[in-house]
């Protein structure tokens, strides 16, 4: 591990990656099939999550988890987070890309007291997420989820 990385809190980031699955699955590549909504021509993937340090601008990858379709978003950022529990470290803010965005994960982050930044998704014509865009600048506001 590169030197400075142990020392104070560091900016962690989870990513979700998806890679477009042609064809039909072998029985022992079949649970590592994930659906999602079609891409490239294709509905399934190969999916993987990545876990990674921000240091100077430059990501240092401290773990990657093969994802199946029923493993939860809950489960995979617990999995990922322990796996970087042995190297102790400190967490200044975990950077989340938008896969991450619903209502199990926020509540998980809010109660281990991790700070978080993920982009919202914008959902709904006129209410949901979409009534909070406001012109192209940037702004700050309050909005609360609820669970579908």
């Amino acid at each position: 591990m590169p030197t400075g990385i142990r020392q104070g809190q560091q900016k962690i980031a989870i990513d979700f990656n998806l890679i477009p699955y042609y064809g039909e699955p072998s029985p022992a590549e079949a649970p590592f099939i994930y659906r999602s909504k079609a891409k490239s021509g294709t509905c399934s993937f190969y999916a993987y999550a990545t876990l990674y340090v921000i240091k100077k601008n430059k990501r240092v990858t401290l773990a990657i988890k093969a994802v199946r379709q029923q493993d939860t978003k809950v489960a995979l950022i617990t999995y990922l987070l322990g796996l970087i529990e042995p190297i102790k470290l400190k967490i200044e803010r975990l950077y989340l890309d938008r896969e991450f965005f619903c209502v199990p994960v926020i509540r998980w982050l809010q109660a281990l007291d991790i700070p978080f930044e993920m982009p919202a998704i914008i959902r709904g014509k006129h209410g949901g997420t979409k009534q909070l865009i406001r012109g192209r600048r940037s702004y700050k506001t309050s909005y609360t989820i609820k669970q579908r």
